[in-house]
């Protein structure tokens, strides 16, 4: 090895560098290759598959990722005490229910017409719900962006008691005539 300083010989160096020109990566010794021969690009079999484009290997490495996203999903991941558990879910169940209550009344008092005030009380269950899950979530990002302002504003604060604090010899001096002993002579009825 030529960065490691104890030891080696030069000798050494050369062997290793023979044994390993002329071979692939795999191991394999390369059929066009004689003692001595330069080696070329040309003659080194391709790192990259050259047959597949760059869009189709993204394509593919997508479709792994979604196949591979879609298989953890299971039965169990939309029961009720799983969807209680999101972040946002009962907010927006709550504003979306009042919506379409609220749409449903309002449309069968207008129109008295059923059917009518059922459609309209579903559209406002769905954009009761959409609005309150956009509420909770912006709420919920300018919640942690505060939180993280704050732990910033923390870290970047000086430790107070890490720092002499120098004092000011006027401010000792104002103080001089104000101790226990005036106030032990007067009364403790009189404030002035």
């Amino acid at each position: 090895m030529v960065w490691w300083p104890f030891g080696s010989k030069k000798g050494d160096e050369s062997e290793n560098t023979k044994e390993t020109v002329g071979k692939r990566e795999d191991g394999a010794q390369m059929a066009n290759y004689s003692r001595g021969q330069k080696i070329l690009l040309e003659d080194t079999s391709p790192r990259f598959n050259a047959e597949a484009s760059q869009s189709e290997r993204a394509v593919s490495k997508e479709e792994a990722n979604f196949e591979r996203a879609l298989s953890t999903i299971s039965r169990e991941d939309f029961s009720l005490a799983k969807l209680t558990m999101i972040p946002c879910f009962r907010d927006a169940g709550l504003i979306g229910f009042s919506c379409m209550f609220v749409t449903g009344a309002v449309t069968f008092l207008y129109h008295k017409n059923p059917s009518k005030s059922a459609n309209w009380s579903v559209g406002g269950l769905l954009l009761g719900s959409v609005v309150g899950w956009e509420q909770c979530r912006l709420r919920r990002k300018k919640s942690f962006q505060v939180a993280q302002m704050a732990r910033n504003t923390v870290a970047a604060k000086e430790k107070p008691m890490m720092n002499s604090v120098p004092h000011d010899e006027r401010v000792k001096h104002q103080w001089d005539g104000h101790t226990s002993e005036d106030q032990s002579k007067r009364p403790w009825y009189k404030i002035w």
